[in-house]
């Protein structure tokens, strides 16, 4: 799996940490930001841009809460961004939302955490380990997301 990374000045360190994890597990890592961090802004359209135009399967937007960077990715069709600040909430934006891109605070998380959090994100699987009601709900949600989104851009 490709996964795109990218952050700003208070997101840098935590990307640099997850980078690192992320190569040992044998992710192929393509950074926005690789030798100094850039603006919250063009580290969510760095991201959201490869995810655009598939060049990476899933992308990783980090700055100094997580909030900028979700805000800005979100603007991009084709890109579903959740901010997330625990194990949970990582894996359970991609089990039930679908999201491609995982946005983290560089102020609110450490590196261990930070890690543990993306390669849950990374492992989880779209509508594994639903129940066969919630499994419905969410595909019917998914397909009116898509019709909106149609509307919208």
């Amino acid at each position: 799996m490709k996964v795109v990374m990218g952050a700003d000045a208070w997101g840098f360190e935590l990307k640099e940490f997850i980078y690192n994890d992320l190569l040992s597990r044998g992710y192929e890592i393509l950074d926005v930001s690789p030798d100094s961090p850039v603006l919250y802004q063009d580290a969510a359209k760095g991201v959201a841009r490869c995810i655009q135009k598939k060049e990476a399967d899933r992308g990783i937007a980090i700055c100094g809460t997580g909030m900028g960077v979700s805000i800005v990715a979100n603007k991009h069709r084709g890109v579903y961004a959740a901010l997330c600040e625990s194990v949970f909430t990582a894996r359970r934006s991609k089990t039930v939302n679908n999201t491609n891109v995982l946005c983290l605070g560089g102020m609110v998380l450490g590196g261990v955490m930070g890690a543990e959090m993306a390669n849950a994100w990374l492992e989880a699987k779209h509508l594994e380990g639903l129940s066969p009601d919630m499994l419905k709900s969410v595909e019917k949600e998914s397909e009116e997301l898509a019709k909106c989104e149609d509307e919208c851009y």
